[in-house]
């Protein structure tokens, strides 16, 4: 997030504490913090005289630190830009200019929260991901998980998700059960969920209803809806067949499975929309991410998952 700071909170009845707490909050989490006179100043005309003066009562030792803080929160990156994120006006009042509106308390604890991505089920689903991004881009989300920059949350199904939404965006209801503004709350999240649909034009009803809810309240930017009906149909043919010949001890369920599995995917595109073969009536590809397998890089190159999988890592890097 970017947030832009009101000069005039580092004088008058602010507390340093709040002050600090924002600076290192933010440092630790990546934000970007800007402290001017005015929200609507240019880059190089941006004047802090009151934060220059709060900054030279400070000790040595805070000068020093917070310093370094204020130069490591000063970038904009390239993705916050790209993306055009929200910008977090921190002020007393609320400035006459466009972004979301926090006390200095407020922001302090904004800037410690980290991102939420909302899943279905918080631990199939994350291991979905984690699996089926590329290399590069998994060790990133691991380390930012380990960090606490990043962390999935259970929604809990389709349905449950929708109404979650509408519970959150509610500025009273997010401020009572949240402790911070619903604004907040949507900068704080990003959705990722099944496609549920046959075709690839058509998302099944509760998957379109999540969209259309998260639409029409604010939140349309900070969504995935999957490419492919759910993330099953991401399991490579090798991942498949593998889990086939260790899960499977008739022989001839064995090879008739093999064999389905092999027509499946002469389907090529088509087969992201149909159903998985099974033996007997229940689905039986069902949660195999979060399995010990020796699972494969290169199978998933194969299957062409990486481009969405990029775009979708992309996206949630942007919105930390």
């Amino acid at each position: 997030m970017i947030f832009w700071v009101d000069d005039k909170l580092f004088g008058g009845q602010s507390r340093d504490v709040d002050r600090l707490a924002l600076l290192r909050n933010a440092a630790l989490r990546r934000h970007t913090v800007i402290i001017s006179a005015s929200p609507q100043a240019l880059w190089d005309s941006r004047q802090a005289p009151i934060f220059d003066s709060w900054l030279s009562t400070l000790s040595p030792r805070l000068q020093a630190e917070v310093s370094l803080l204020r130069e490591r929160t000063q970038l904009v990156t390239a993705s916050a830009i790209a993306v055009g994120a929200n910008r977090v006006l921190v002020a007393e009042r609320r400035p006459d200019a466009d972004g979301c509106w926090l006390s200095l308390d407020e922001a302090a604890r904004a800037a410690a929260e980290p991102l939420q991505v909302m899943v279905e089920h918080q631990i199939n689903d994350a291991a979905f991901l984690r699996r089926a991004m590329p290399p590069v881009w998994r060790k990133r989300f691991e380390d930012w998980e380990g960090k606490g920059e990043i962390r999935y949350a259970n929604g809990g199904g389709l349905s449950v998700m929708t109404a979650l939404v509408t519970f959150f965006t509610d500025d009273n209801t997010a401020r009572r059960c949240f402790g911070l503004p619903a604004e907040v709350w949507r900068l704080l999240h990003f959705l990722v969920f099944d496609h549920d649909g046959e075709r690839p034009e058509t998302p099944g009803d509760q998957s379109k209803e999540l969209e259309r809810r998260c639409k029409s309240n604010g939140m349309i930017q900070r969504i995935h809806r999957l490419v492919r009906r759910d993330q099953e149909h991401y399991l490579p043919l090798e991942a498949l067949q593998s889990i086939s010949n260790a899960r499977v001890q008739n022989t001839v369920e064995r090879d008739m499975l093999l064999e389905k599995l092999e027509k499946h995917f002469a389907l090529g595109q088509a087969r992201h929309f149909v159903p998985l073969p099974r033996i007997g009536s229940d689905p039986f590809f069902k949660s195999e991410f979060v399995e010990e397998i020796a699972w494969s890089d290169d199978w998933f190159e194969r299957d062409d998952a990486w481009p969405e999988m990029t775009q979708l890592a992309e996206r949630i890097a942007s919105a930390i």
